[in-house]
């Protein structure tokens, strides 16, 4: 499967990802601010090399480049990275994983983990990020998660739960426990940011449609489950949804 190291011995709910076109379609885009909030929490510049591992399509890596940051950004996935070249550039894309980082020793000034990093080992990824990072520079681990307060909340997220199998970002291990353990780095600072947001229901389908566990599910499976969605939102009168966009953030730097 692909280039050695990449490909290769992922955890097997990252199968939900290969078909990169619907990942891309059902997942929100990180927007300016957050970039803004990374460059400021970890003293970056215009032109500073940062690295982002496991960066999908592109979700966070072009508000990195719009902000002037000269981004790295390593995937494993071969359909992911065609379409992440064509979002920066394929100049700037590298085929790795996080436990494998093919670059040099002290070559950036902040690495970035968007919705990724509950899915590395970090016995061996935490080495690397430390291998790669220059004296004093940074982590960060982000998640994009939809602000849903309805009704339906609670009945949707309960039929999903039920078909969904054990799962690294649900295993009551917190998202930056690997930095916070890690006595390299200092404190990390945790924070939410939010912006509104309009979807409507073949959207919401779309986002439900991404999920790793959704997407390896056999055909049959995953097309009950998405028709048992789109038949609650139906139910509950849903078309076009009003809701809040969160990005969750935790920093840490090298002390």
């Amino acid at each position: 499967m692909g280039e050695p190291g990449t490909d290769d011995a992922l955890h097997p709910l990252v199968g939900g990802f290969t078909d990169a076109a619907a990942y891309d379609a059902g997942r929100p885009r990180y927007w300016p601010e957050v970039a803004e909030l990374l460059i400021e929490q970890l003293g970056l510049a215009a032109g500073s090399p940062v690295l982002e591992l496991g960066a999908g399509t592109g979700q966070l890596s072009v508000a990195l480049l719009e902000a002037e940051l000269d981004l790295t950004a390593v995937e494993p996935l071969g359909p992911t990275r065609e379409l992440l070249g064509r979002a920066i550039g394929p100049e700037r894309v590298r085929a790795g994983r996080a436990e494998q980082i093919p670059l040099e020793e002290g070559s950036v000034e902040a690495v970035f983990a968007a919705d990724s990093f509950h899915w590395f080992d970090e016995t061996r990824a935490m080495p690397e990020i430390r291998r790669v990072l220059r004296a004093g520079g940074g982590v960060a681990i982000l998640r994009m998660t939809a602000g849903l307060e309805h009704p339906w909340t609670d009945e949707l997220g309960e039929l999903l739960m039920a078909s969904r199998p054990e799962h690294p970002a649900f295993e009551g291990r917190g998202a930056a426990a690997a930095l916070e353990e890690d006595p390299a780095f200092g404190p990390p600072f945790e924070t939410t940011l939010s912006r509104p947001a309009v979807t409507d229901r073949p959207g919401l389908l779309a986002w439900v449609a991404s999920f790793s566990w959704v997407a390896v599910l056999p055909e049959a499976e995953r097309a009950e489950l998405l028709r048992r969605v789109d038949e609650l939102l139906e139910r509950h009168g849903v078309e076009t949804l009003e809701h809040q966009v969160l990005a969750q953030v935790w920093l840490a730097r090298l002390g």
